[in-house]
C-alpha cells in the first residue's frame, strides 16, 4: 500500500535575509509527531541547478576547473550553473556546456534529480548527460580556470585521490562511471 504519510507543518514563519538567489527564514514547525521545533534556519533557493555530464565521441567527458571562494577550491567538477527563470532544465544544460567549456552539446537526458541539502534547504540539483558536439567558443574566463577531457580512468582516479569534492559534479561523474 502507498498511503500518504504525514509531513511537518509550519506554524510561523520570520524572514531573515532575502536577495535574488537566497532567502533565510527563521520558521516554527510541528513534526507530524506533534512535536514542535521553535527555530528551524531554513534556506529556500528559488531556483534549481544543473549539472552536466558532457561526453565526446572518444568516451571522455569534460570537466572545468571552477574557483571557489566559498571553500577556497580550485577544483575539477562538471560544467554546471542555475536553471534560469522560465527556462527548461535541458535548455539550461545546453547553455551551461557551452558558457563553461564552449562546446555546442545534443542528446540531452535528464538522468536524476535530488536535495543535496535537505535537512536544510530547498536546493535542487539536476543532473544531465549529453554528447559533445562542435567547439564554436570558449570557456568564461571570470568563472572557469581551466576546461580538460577526461577517460574513464582519470575520473576514477581523481575521484580516488579525493580531488573532486564538488557534491553535485561528485554525484553526476557516479552516475555516469554507474552507466559506461
Amino acid at each position: 500500500m502507498n498511503e500518504r504519510k504525514p509531513l511537518p507543518e509550519r506554524l510561523d514563519r520570520e524572514t531573515v535575509f532575502e536577495s535574488d538567489y537566497l532567502k533565510l527564514y527563521l520558521d516554527r514547525v510541528r513534526q507530524p509527531n506533534g512535536y514542535v521545533i521553535e527555530k528551524f534556519h531554513y534556506v529556500e533557493y528559488p531556483r534549481p541547478a544543473v549539472g552536466v555530464v558532457v561526453e565526446n565521441d572518444q568516451g571522455q567527458v569534460a570537466l572545468c576547473r571552477v574557483p571557489r571562494y566559498t571553500s577556497m577550491t580550485n577544483d575539477w567538477s562538471v560544467p554546471a550553473g542555475g536553471v534560469e527563470k522560465d527556462e527548461d532544465v535541458l535548455e539550461s544544460a545546453r547553455r551551461e556546456v557551452w558558457e563553461e567549456t564552449g562546446f555546442e552539446s545534443a542528446d540531452h537526458r535528464l538522468i536524476y534529480t535530488y536535495y543535496p541539502q535537505q535537512g536544510s534547504s530547498n536546493k535542487l540539483f539536476q543532473v544531465v548527460f549529453c554528447r559533445a558536439g562542435e567547439c564554436t567558443g570558449s570557456f568564461d574566463p571570470d568563472e572557469i580556470s581551466e576546461v580538460g577531457w577526461f577517460a574513464k580512468a582519470e575520473v576514477e582516479e581523481l575521484i580516488a585521490r579525493g580531488e573532486m569534492r564538488d557534491g553535485l559534479g561528485l554525484t553526476a561523474l557516479l552516475l555516469w562511471l554507474q552507466s559506461v
